[in-house]
């Protein structure tokens, strides 16, 4: 019996359909890695802020006057900060600040002497009282 013979393109096609595959994989999958090493980078970085000793500006950095309006709530107080340059994030300074205001805190109305280059802990210690 005489054996089919394919014709002559179908192996090529047959290639190239596996080469455009493997392409498409890889770019899919490269961008799946790049967007998790972006992601746990920026959660990293997001989480030293939080936690670590963070400051705006190198020392010796500038006094600036803050002043805290009575009805300002703690985010007020973040962007505020952030807005003039005494903290580098809002979001990250504002966790912080949840994290260390007790049942018995309060951020009292008034205004500040603070510098660009306090670490949040400095910041906080200024802004943030015990009530008794």
């Amino acid at each position: 019996m005489a054996e089919k013979s394919e014709p002559k393109g179908t192996t090529a096609l047959f290639l190239i359909r596996g080469i455009l595959i493997f392409v498409l994989n890889l770019v899919l999958y490269s961008i799946v890695l790049f967007a998790a090493v972006h992601a746990c980078s920026a959660t990293y970085s997001f989480a030293n802020e939080v936690f670590g000793d963070v400051i705006a500006e190198a020392p010796p950095g500038q006094e600036k006057s803050f002043v805290v309006a009575e009805s300002d709530d703690l985010f007020t107080i973040s962007k505020k900060l952030e807005e003039q340059g005494l903290v580098a994030n809002a979001y990250s300074f504002y966790i912080r600040l949840k994290l260390s205001m007790g049942e018995k805190s309060i951020v009292q109305s008034k205004t500040y002497q603070l510098n660009t280059s306090m670490t949040y802990n400095e910041i906080l210690d200024e802004i943030v009282k015990d009530v008794k």
